[in-house]
């Protein structure tokens, strides 16, 4: 769909320039990729269709809200105790990051007890945010993680491993990084498809994470459709996309389309407090996934300006709306 050359170049690391130049350097390498963007973008909007008229109801919604028990929570209160508390309040599906074998078990069997299902795990530990795949020498430990993961995955339930694949490695040239980065996301789909599971390739921003491989939705609808592997898809963190691209319902509606997005995640700008605190049109965002028949988890992974309670119920209210 779009070739590597309009992904970055870097003879320096981001981390150690102003956020100024990190920034024009996002907004040129953009500007290369606008031509390409609007052709199917365009598309994609004729496809999608009108939205609904003033006063008319747009769909049912058939997505399941999966509160993430990592941010929205006090940290010393056990995570099996928070999925307890997630079932008290009448919802249907937990997500986490990564436990120890300890914790693991007794979430299991919280899990169990409440009949709550998992909707997401992370998948690559902390070498998703350093190494990754962008570097050739720590390619099979990166996929090692990624099994064990998988393995955590499939004894939850869950159907979503997100994933991170490292950060630019200033050394070596991108168009490498970016071979490194589509034959290793094909060896670790076949991982992935084996656990029956989905790899989740999630983007991050460039005001938080400048140094990372893959910051916006057009940069991982690039590799998600060259990787080509049924078990390799997209995380749509609206977050992350808000705060270093924008253009979330044209962009949602096409990876939506393409069948490039597997799961979808929430949280408000600025704060990645709940839906419904900042700038982010949040019934709008529902709404187009109601109208596109999204019929996946939708991650709830952020805090909260009040309660967990609070913010539980206010994204339920919102993901209903009309």
């Amino acid at each position: 769909m779009y070739g590597p050359s309009t992904q970055r170049t870097r003879s320096q690391p981001a981390g150690n320039r102003s956020l100024g130049a990190a920034a024009a350097e996002k907004i040129s390498r953009r500007r290369l990729m606008g031509a390409a963007a609007l052709l199917p973008l365009a598309i994609s909007e004729r496809a999608a269709g009108a939205p609904a008229a003033p006063g008319e109801l747009s769909p049912a919604r058939r997505y399941t809200l999966s509160v993430n028990t990592e941010i929205m929570f006090p940290p010393e209160m056990p995570r099996a105790e928070r999925i307890e508390q997630i079932a008290a309040q009448g919802m249907k599906a937990f997500s986490f990051w990564a436990v120890d074998e300890q914790e693991e078990k007794a979430m299991l069997a919280a899990q169990k007890r409440t009949g709550l299902a998992c909707g997401s795990i992370a998948g690559s530990g902390s070498l998703g945010w350093t190494t990754g795949l962008t570097d050739p020498d720590h390619h099979q430990v990166y996929l090692d993680t990624v099994a064990r993961n998988c393995e955590v995955a499939a004894r939850f339930g869950a159907p979503n491993v997100i994933i991170f694949v490292g950060k630019v490695q200033v050394d070596i040239p991108w168009e490498k990084q970016y071979r490194q980065i589509i034959a290793g996301l094909r060896k670790a789909g076949e991982i992935a498809e084996k656990h029956a599971v989905y790899l989740c390739l999630e983007p991050l921003n460039p005001i938080h994470a400048p140094e990372m491989s893959v910051l916006s939705a057009r940069e991982g609808f690039e590799i998600i459709a060259e990787v080509d592997h049924p078990h390799v898809k997209l995380d749509f963190d609206i977050y992350h996309l808000q705060l270093g691209e924008g253009n979330l319902i044209n962009n949602l509606k096409l990876g939506l389309e393409k069948g490039w997005i597997q799961f979808v995640e929430i949280g408000d700008v600025p704060g990645r407090k709940e839906p419904g605190t900042g700038e982010i049109n949040y019934a709008n965002i529902f709404r187009t996934l109601r109208e596109a028949g999204y019929s996946g988890f939708v991650g709830m992974e952020h805090g909260t300006t009040t309660t967990s309670k609070d913010a539980m119920e206010t994204v339920r209210q919102l993901a209903d709306a009309n």
